[in-house]
């Protein structure tokens, strides 16, 4: 005789066994762990078609509701909510990305047992792309690899091994190349160069590049993992997890997940020592070097304030005027109303889509301008509503005179799709004048720089779209630019940032060309103003520049490709080139235990020599037992870390109820020591696999218990 898996009911619950449906996944599970029949039924039938990552978020808050206010308010909320269109929306976003079809795997998620307890042929499930983890992800890119390399090594032993003519060679390896191609694309991944290729642009070296991509594991790995990301927030807005009244500008999800990145870079960064390659004397750390460059937020923040400001001020002296502009996409971009609710007409875009969208109207914008002669210049800036889709802040200066033409060509093209729409003449396009008296230009863009960046000197502004503390929703940001890609800020005309950085890094040292000197001194004061004007003012194209960087190639990586790195900048209107070096020392990366290690060798053979000639540990060993007590250490960590994560995506629901909102401190302290005092005073602690509230640290509790 053969039956199925008992299941007890939870520790809320009376405690029964009940048979188990089987193929249930654990959120269905969850569901029939509860002591109500009906509700099981109830919600299967509702939730059907969700993916699990998305119907945990529905179940939980169904069964809070059902054990606070009774099986009719349960019922109602999931009949409105996913009555709504839920399913329709998901389906629909489902539909906009084909690799979730073409990427499943089938797995067992329930188990038949027999009599003698023995487990036999469980349900099977297919799980799409969204539902991988890491290890899914990485045994799909294997697979897909050693697939187009088996085809990759019979084309090579086929076609190519008797084939001397060069052309010939070229012919075929481009078959091999579409080939490969093709089967890229039926996965849902764009392979590489593809448009080049339809368009007849390909060059030899990118062929052989984009073949060697196609059969390795790490680059399918990166792309599904990119898909698989992309995917999952794209659902998150689609069913409304994304919005003010639950996690602003990206899921909780994302936010964790860029809060993890942001702590196994700054682990990273700790863990490296730069070593001077022609004098391995001079070491720096890498944290020391990291703080002192623009990857650092707050010299990012205060050179584009620097930059603005320059602008401002070269503004004021061509006697133009400022203005502040703010571009936002046609409704159907937007998932959530501003006050809550679906919007009717989502046309299913990611945030992505909307960027690309918003890039292609500034472009005919720009064409417009030239056509008529008009120049401006300024910067652009790309912030979230409070859904995810993005719109864009402008501060441009012009003359006086184009003021109104600028602005009729900006309504124009902002207007162009659904420009009939309820509400598009107020807020598809506003302008707004820049009063010199009343206060700086800059000023008026200033606090976005800070809200996309760090949330610097924010603590008392509110944020105007979720109501909350600037500083506080920064991180949100932060993680929304970093999981869609999107490039928050753009300078528009003037001259190049990257020789201003190249400059600076001469502190002042003269190098007797009288034009570089000026720009050298210019940088060296971080007169942005006198800079700009040196390099040819706020309109000079790129062949008038004094200065330009030079670059030379890097080692090919193992694709064959070769980037450029600086070097330095050379005077482009002299008749002679001449490299100015500006990054004289090349330093190489190096683990500081690593150094460790080597120094402790050195001084432990100096302090005791061997007393055989017969070392038993040798050198290769000592290194093979540090790294593994790293590596555990490591992973600990990490396993930690993500078991907080999880604790945290799980009860978030919780969590907002007790107003309990996790800065990145509070976060930190939580991961680190498993107890953070809240704002009411009490303490949020991780005991036995739960969050709990307490008057008492989590090492008091145990020690009082």
């Amino acid at each position: 005789m053969t039956r199925y898996a008992t299941i007890k009911q939870a520790a809320d619950y009376v405690q029964v066994e009940r048979v188990a449906p089987a193929g249930l996944t654990p959120v269905q599970y969850q569901l029939f762990n509860c002591s109500d029949e009906d509700i099981f039924r109830f919600g299967i039938s509702k939730i059907q078609g969700l993916p699990d990552s998305l119907s945990k978020y529905f179940v939980n808050r169904y069964l809070r509701l059902f054990r606070q206010s009774g099986r009719f308010a349960a019922n109602t909320w999931l009949r409105t909510t996913l009555d709504n269109g839920v399913l329709e929306r998901v389906e629909a976003v489902l539909k906009r990305h084909p690799i979730s079809k073409n990427v499943t795997k089938t797995t067992a998620k329930c188990y038949q047992i027999d009599d003698e307890g023995n487990r036999i042929k469980g349900a099977l499930k297919e799980v799409a792309l969204h539902e991988f983890n890491r290890q899914d992800v990485e045994r799909f890119a294997t697979r897909m690899a050693d697939e187009q390399f088996v085809l990759y090594q019979d084309f090579i032993d086929n076609e190519l091994a008797s084939c001397t003519d060069k052309q010939a060679i070229d012919v075929k390896l481009k078959a091999l190349y579409y080939k490969l191609a093709r089967l890229t694309e039926l996965k849902g991944i764009t392979p590489p160069f593809w448009h080049k290729y339809h368009i007849g642009k390909i060059l030899r070296k990118e062929v052989g590049a984009a073949i060697l991509k196609m059969c390795d594991e790490e680059w399918w790995c990166n792309q599904l993992w990119q898909k698989r990301s992309f995917l999952r927030e794209h659902l998150a807005i689609a069913v409304g997890q994304v919005q003010a009244k639950a996690s602003p500008y990206a899921s909780f999800e994302a936010v964790a997940e860029w809060r993890y990145q942001r702590r196994k870079n700054t682990d990273f960064i700790k863990q490296m020592q730069l070593i001077n390659e022609e004098d391995e004397e001079e070491q720096l750390g890498l944290d020391e070097m990291f703080y002192k460059t623009v990857s650092n937020p707050a010299i990012r923040r205060c050179e584009l304030m620097n930059r603005m400001r320059g602008f401002e001020e070269l503004a004021k002296i061509y006697g133009y005027v400022g203005e502040f502009y703010t571009l936002t996409a046609p409704s159907s971009y937007h998932a959530i109303h501003s006050k809550g609710g679906f919007v009717k007409n989502w046309n299913f875009s990611n945030p992505r889509d909307t960027q690309d969208y918003l890039c292609k109207v500034f472009a005919r914008i720009r064409a417009a301008l030239k056509r008529r002669g008009i120049n401006i210049f300024g910067f652009r800036v790309v912030e979230p509503h409070h859904d995810g889709t993005p719109h864009w802040h402008m501060l441009f200066f012009m003359e006086q005179k184009h003021v109104d033409t600028v602005r009729e060509i900006f309504a124009k093209y902002a207007l162009a799709e659904d420009g009939n729409e309820a509400g598009a003449n107020e807020h598809r396009f506003t302008a707004k004048a820049i009063d010199w008296e009343k206060g700086s230009a800059t000023g008026y863009i200033a606090k976005y720089i800070a809200k996309n960046i760090d949330g610097y000197a924010c603590d008392d502004d509110v944020d105007d779209e979720t109501g909350e503390k600037l500083k506080d929703v920064a991180k949100n940001v932060c993680a929304w630019a970093s999981k869609w890609r999107i490039r928050q800020f753009q300078q528009i005309g003037g001259a190049p940032v990257s020789v201003w950085r190249e400059l600076r890094r001469k502190h002042g040292q003269l190098v007797g060309d009288q034009q570089i000197d000026a720009l050298i001194q210019a940088a060296d004061d971080g007169d942005w103003t006198k800079y700009t004007e040196l390099q040819g003012g706020a309109f000079v194209s790129r062949k008038y520049l004094v200065a330009r960087t030079v670059y030379e190639d890097r080692k090919p990586n193992k694709y064959g490709e070769i980037s450029k790195k600086i070097i330095g900048i050379f005077n482009q209107l002299k008749p002679i080139f001449e490299l100015i070096g500006t990054r004289l020392k090349k330093w190489k990366l190096v683990k500081k235990s690593v150094l460790a290690s080597q120094k402790e060798l050195v001084n432990h053979s100096v302090r005791s020599t061997a007393w055989s000639s017969v070392n038993n540990c040798t050198e290769e060993e000592e290194q093979k037992i540090d790294n593994i007590s790293k590596e555990i250490s490591s992973d600990e960590k990490i396993d930690e870390e993500q078991q907080v994560q999880a604790l945290i995506s799980r009860k978030i629901g919780w969590l907002l109820r007790k107003k309990i909102r996790l800065t990145d401190e509070m976060y930190n302290e939580l991961v680190r020591t498993g107890s953070v005092r809240v704002k009411d005073g009490r303490y949020l602690s991780v005991d036995y696999g739960e969050l709990r509230l307490s008057y008492q640290r989590r090492s008091e509790v145990k020690l009082n218990g």
